[in-house]
């Protein structure tokens, strides 16, 4: 699927129903990253949970831009994108890497 954060057309993947929880890889590689570890994992639990897959700007189906120009926008756009996807929700977010790096600035 495809979501439009201001001029950022970002391809995520759903899978599962319940709580989401937001996966944010690390930079360079794409959605398929936190999928491949963290779906075995999903698959043997009891409690339903959203997991929401997705490509950062710049890697994999989601294109970039060139006003993305550091950590700052990139929040910035992952908070959007968060506001239009998970709404007023309560999630959990796991990140790898960068991905955990931008994770704690959504907590915060």
């Amino acid at each position: 699927m495809d979501y439009q954060v201001r001029d950022v057309n970002i391809y995520y993947e759903e899978h599962g129903s319940g709580t989401p929880v937001l996966m944010i890889h690390g930079w360079g590689p794409d959605h398929r990253l936190m999928k491949g570890c963290m779906e075995p994992i999903f698959q043997s639990m009891q409690q339903s949970w959203k997991r929401i897959y997705f490509d950062l700007p710049g890697m994999g189906r989601t294109q970039g831009k060139t006003w993305i120009t550091g950590s700052d926008q990139m929040l910035d756009l992952l908070l959007d994108f968060i506001d239009g996807i998970i709404q007023n929700r309560h999630f959990l977010v796991a990140g790898e890497s960068n991905g955990g790096y931008l994770a704690r600035g959504i907590i915060k």
